[in-house]
């Protein structure tokens, strides 16, 4: 498949090279087409805003807090969406959703984390299943953390739901775009691991540490991490927009998980810095409480068998390249 160089814009900068993009005749599909994307101001959400504006798409934010007449309102705790508003969408992106890293996870954020995505979701998806001529497609976000607590590893997209408090959310995020599916719209799921970028997200805490060389493995080291550049998951989710492949659950990950000490060991070697404080897992439950044993040191070695069934061929499928990629461009 052709290679594309994704260009900057002037909502974000996005320097790395994308492989793997639909080609031309696809694309050219969706331009001039509208897409409406929920969390668009998020770190994925804005760098794809970016990357579908660069190839001519329009892009209609989703948002609570509308900042231009083009923006769209909605309110899912109130479950407020003026559905007429959403004639003339050809597809849309859902990834909004509350930061499951904001806070230790009391009850009441626990609600919320699980609330936002079955409400958010359950809304858009029966608003435009409602619509006279509805979206050819909805691409709607969910995480590899469905699978965390099943025994049965590794994992890829048959592997059948774990036991954890995030397996919950992430199964009932994704069975609330139900009515879309009966009202004939091609719904994604796409399992997202952990996204790599110097943006935002992991990686981007992990960096202050390490360059002070305060960082270390976290735990035994042993549990798996997938992860994902942002550049790459990007052109996954353009590809959904626009190839009529692309349906049902998609982990998108890269080729190969890192365990933590791989990835620590690789990030301390791009950085040209050491790694020799580590933090025992007694001490990051006790910071972080179901978080970390949810996260930090959750053992997720989760493939892809559907982004090979379609061909999908990564920018930086090797932890080496996209650390290396990321630092020097970050």
């Amino acid at each position: 498949m052709p290679k594309i160089v994704v260009n900057k814009c002037r909502l974000c900068d996005i320097r790395n090279r994308v492989d793997s993009t639909p080609s031309n005749d696809q694309s050219d599909k969706l331009h001039d087409k509208n897409i409406l994307i929920s969390g668009a101001t998020g770190l994925v959400g804005s760098s794809l805003t970016c990357h579908l504006e660069n190839r001519g798409m329009k892009v209609t934010k989703l948002t609570r807090n509308p900042k231009s007449s083009e923006d769209i309102f909605w309110d899912p705790d109130a479950m407020a969406l003026d559905i007429s508003s959403l004639e003339g969408i050809d597809a849309v992106v859902h990834l909004a959703g509350e930061n499951i890293s904001n806070g230790r996870w009391t009850k009441k954020q626990k609600a919320k984390i699980l609330e936002s995505r079955k409400q958010g979701t359950k809304l858009l998806s029966e608003a435009i299943a409602k619509l006279k001529s509805p979206p050819k497609a909805l691409i709607s976000a969910s995480g590899i953390n469905y699978y965390h607590l099943n025994k049965d590893k590794p994992y890829n997209e048959s592997s059948s739901i774990g036991a954890s408090f995030l397996s919950e959310v992430c199964n009932e995020w994704e069975l609330a775009t139900q009515s879309s599916e009966n009202a004939g719209i091609r719904v994604c799921h796409l399992r997202i691991g952990v996204v790599l970028s110097t943006k935002g997200g992991a990686l981007k805490k992990m960096l202050l540490p390490m360059r002070l060389g305060l960082g270390g493995v976290i735990g035994s080291g042993n549990q798996h991490m997938s992860w994902i550049t942002l550049d790459d998951l990007v052109n996954i989710i353009h590809a959904a927009i626009v190839d009529e492949n692309w349906h049902g659950k998609i982990n998108a990950v890269a080729e190969k998980p890192a365990t933590n000490k791989e990835f620590t060991k690789q990030l301390a070697k791009t950085l040209k810095r050491p790694a020799i404080f580590p933090l025992p897992s007694f001490i990051a439950k006790l910071l972080f409480g179901q978080m970390a044993q949810e996260t930090l040191l959750a053992d997720l070695p989760v493939y892809s068998s559907r982004l090979q069934k379609l061909d999908f061929e990564l920018s930086y499928p090797d932890l080496d390249e996209a650390l290396t990629h990321l630092i020097e461009n970050g």
